[in-house]
């Protein structure tokens, strides 16, 4: 459904007893909280509705489409956002208090550091309801980078009360007892049909080849595409996926027969997000996408996008010409993490954390793929 002006009002709840908002403001949050959801859905104790607000509340709720779980909600700005970020927030802010107010969820659960996560978390705290909060477990001691995005987390950090995370503690330090570890949910959505990009997420996973993803759609990216033949050349550990209008161009034809390279027009948005949270750098002319990628734990490369602030150092603005040499340098200074393996169940023990915090099982932990038969 659609929230337009005013709210719809509380959806009605017969068969259970509590339920939680999932908020997302961006496309990387959508890639976390959708296989949630659908895990609540499957464990049928808890409601679990789907919010899509945020600056761009449309392109949230079209991830959510794309990934098979439509928004239950989505939250539609009464004004175009001014990009100042102070009156994004808000804006925000008003319009969540608003939706909080209307639904009185029983908690609301937000994914890492962004604007939209920030502002829920904030007036869930004014309102008392509590605040269960995702992350991949990405922490830094650079206030800076990511940003806003490691301020942001850590603001949630001090209103949280159940902290969800990859592994271990979160935020760098020990936060006490109402830390689970989940794994990241990202693994647990639908793998891509089209079986060469199955494939290549496979041996990504394993360890190698480095994957390097290219969005050009500007005639003035032309420069980048000449140069990625190159980058094969000299970095023979990469594979490489470009995409955009640039595709079908010209100069994209040497690429077409190289045994490292997959040229595409289109892909899908789902597929789209899981190849960008593969990746060792993104490289694009696209500033939303490039926006992206610091929520996927991807550094990125926006093309001459001088004139774009970015403090930290998970989005480089570069002008054309010095592309290939600041990817290089990304490759040459970012050692992958060892792959964490994934069994399936990350989404399913998100909901077994949330269960355990309302006191419908023992045990935060998930010692079965059927957390609602069976708890430890």
């Amino acid at each position: 459904m659609t929230d337009l002006e005013p709210p719809l009002g509380p959806l009605p709840d017969h068969e259970h007893d509590h339920d939680v908002l999932l908020i997302a403001g961006s496309r990387p949050e959508v890639a976390r909280l959708a296989p949630v959801a659908t895990a609540f859905v499957d464990a049928d104790r808890i409601q679990a509705l789907t919010v899509a607000t945020g600056p761009d509340p449309m392109s949230v709720h079209e991830a959510f489409e794309a990934l098979g779980v439509p928004a239950d909600i989505t939250q539609l700005l009464r004004e175009r956002p001014d990009p100042n970020p102070a009156a994004i927030g808000a804006l925000l802010m008003t319009r969540l208090d608003e939706l909080l107010v209307d639904l009185d969820p029983s908690a609301i659960l937000v994914y890492g550091g962004g604007m939209t996560a920030a502002m829920a978390a904030q007036v869930a705290f004014w309102r008392q309801i509590p605040v269960v909060h995702l992350q991949a477990g990405v922490a830094s001691d650079d206030l800076l980078c990511p940003f806003p995005q490691e301020a942001n987390r850590r603001i949630i950090g001090q209103l949280a009360s159940l902290f969800l995370t990859t592994g271990g503690t979160a935020m760098g330090s020990p936060i006490g007892p109402n830390a689970i570890p989940v794994g990241d949910t990202m693994a647990a959505n639908p793998q891509p049909a089209d079986l060469r990009f199955a494939r290549l997420l496979r041996r990504v996973r394993n360890g190698l080849p480095r994957l390097v993803l290219v969005g050009l759609d500007r005639p003035d990216s032309l420069g980048v595409l000449a140069g990625l033949p190159d980058l094969l050349e000299r970095e023979p550990d990469i594979e490489l996926v470009v995409h955009g209008e640039l595709a079908v161009h010209g100069a994209a034809y040497p690429l077409l027969e190289h045994p490292r390279a997959t040229v595409v027009r289109n892909l899908p948005l789902g597929q789209l997000v899981g190849l960008i949270a593969a990746s060792a750098v993104l490289v694009s002319d696209d500033p939303e996408l490039v926006a992206d990628a610091p929520g996927l734990g991807t550094p990125a490369v926006l093309v001459d996008g001088t004139g774009v602030p970015h403090p930290g150092d998970s989005i480089h603005s570069i002008v054309s010409p010095d592309v290939m040499t600041t990817v290089r340098q990304f490759l040459a200074a970012r050692q992958a993490p060892p792959p964490v393996p994934s069994d399936g169940l990350e989404a399913m023990r998100v909901e077994q954390a949330v269960a355990w915090m309302f006191g419908l099982c023992p045990s935060p932990l998930l010692s079965s793929p059927f957390p609602s038969t069976t708890e430890i």
